[in-house]
């Protein structure tokens, strides 16, 4: 899981201390540590953008805040349930995946949204289309193995030749004849090759959340809670 936690240090706050009772105490702190929480989200928001091209506002938005109280003065900052599956391994380094799939899905001649990406649900509406099938094909021109989302093309079956299995299932060794029209490991071959399944690979960039939080706790810190003690001296006056 993707968090961080912001706790009181009040060493050095001694004379502030003094001039409030026990129990506005936590209620400064908590102020405080609940604004040092939110700051840090936004600005890994902020970062988020600044290391991916165009991410969505899914990715955008994948930080939440949990306050500090009295009774609990630590606030976090966490990512969400989805996001933090596939940011983690930009944040901690190693292989990216998806939940407990461990292969990458490579969008091909897919159409994609704004973002650059497979729109939500796309691979179940593929799967639902009669011209649309999931597999592997063997080329026999390469020997190359390419397993994917696949869109049989106009006049496929002409071109082609099976050597195992059907089309209708996916999988199967193909050859073409004639002039095709897409060239697929090395082959021209009427089938439309729309998502490749690929195995994984190392996160090529780095999130820097831990840093990001951290620079800007170092940062903001004091004036925070100068402002959080300020509006608990205010309170206990009226």
């Amino acid at each position: 899981m993707l968090s961080i936690d912001f706790r009181a240090d009040l060493s050095g706050m001694q004379r502030a201390l003094f001039a409030l009772r026990a129990d506005e105490v936590p209620f400064a702190s908590a102020l405080a540590l609940t604004s040092l929480a939110r700051g840090v989200a936004d600005l890994e928001r902020e970062e988020v953008k600044e290391t991916f091209e165009n991410p969505t506002p899914f990715t955008q938005n994948a930080w939440r805040v949990t306050a500090a109280t009295k009774r609990m003065p630590i606030a976090y900052v966490r990512a969400k349930d989805i996001q933090a599956q596939y940011l983690e391994p930009y944040v901690d380094g190693g292989d990216r995946w998806l939940g407990k799939k461990r292969a990458m899905l490579a969008p091909r001649q897919a159409t994609l949204n704004q973002y650059g990406n497979l729109p939500r649900n796309a691979l179940k509406r593929y799967q639902g289309r009669k011209d649309v099938f999931v597999g592997k094909i063997k080329f026999k021109k390469s020997g190359e193995i390419v397993s994917g989302v696949w869109q049989r093309g106009v006049g496929a079956g002409k071109g082609l030749e099976v050597k195992r299995g059907k089309r209708s299932k996916g999988g199967g060794e193909y050859g073409t004849k004639g002039n095709n029209q897409s060239l697929i490991g090395g082959v021209r071959t009427t089938l439309k090759l729309l998502v490749q399944f690929e195995g994984t690979s190392e996160a090529p960039k780095h999130l820097e959340f831990y840093e990001t939080a951290r620079a800007y706790v170092r940062a903001n810190a004091k004036r925070e809670f100068d402002a959080a003690f300020r509006k608990a001296l205010a309170t206990k006056k009226r």
